[in-house]
């Protein structure tokens, strides 16, 4: 004797927001992927993440992270990309040869913000496993 069991299911609509891509990061991330997969490297980013803690909303936060080139081939940096437009990033290169450090600076404006906030910053280059990413987050509260 067979059984046969028959599961309904329900079809339902994917509904997703629709933004204005973001063309800058798309031409960075062709860019990376026409470069040559033979000299991939590795990197480290230190600290990965930051907690900024509570600040108020007419201060600006300035801080520091380091890419460390922990592969064989030189790092080649295609852009170092902020989730926001109120982040300011200086770099001083662009490439770290294996085994030194690139130290980024960045600089975020928490003008117009309230409340609990992260961001982050996508170091886009020739990475064997992937783009890097360094995380901030904190809570910003009325001055």
């Amino acid at each position: 004797m067979k059984i046969l069991l028959v599961l309904p299911f329900f079809l339902t609509a994917c509904y997703t927001k629709t933004s204005k891509p973001d063309y800058n990061f798309m031409n960075s991330i062709k860019l990376q992927a026409a470069l040559d997969s033979n000299k991939r490297t590795a990197i480290e980013i230190n600290p990965k993440k930051y907690y900024f803690g509570i600040r108020k909303n007419n201060e600006k936060l300035k801080g520091f992270f380091y890419i460390r080139n922990t592969g064989d081939f030189k790092f080649n940096i295609l852009a170092l990309r902020a989730d926001c437009v109120c982040i300011k990033i200086n770099k001083s290169l662009n490439y770290i040869k294996p085994g030194d450090s690139l130290k980024v600076i960045y600089e975020v404006d928490f003008t117009n913000m309230l409340g609990a906030t992260s961001h982050s910053i996508v170091a886009i280059g020739n990475c064997a496993f992937g783009n890097q990413t360094f995380y901030m987050e904190g809570t910003i509260i009325k001055q």
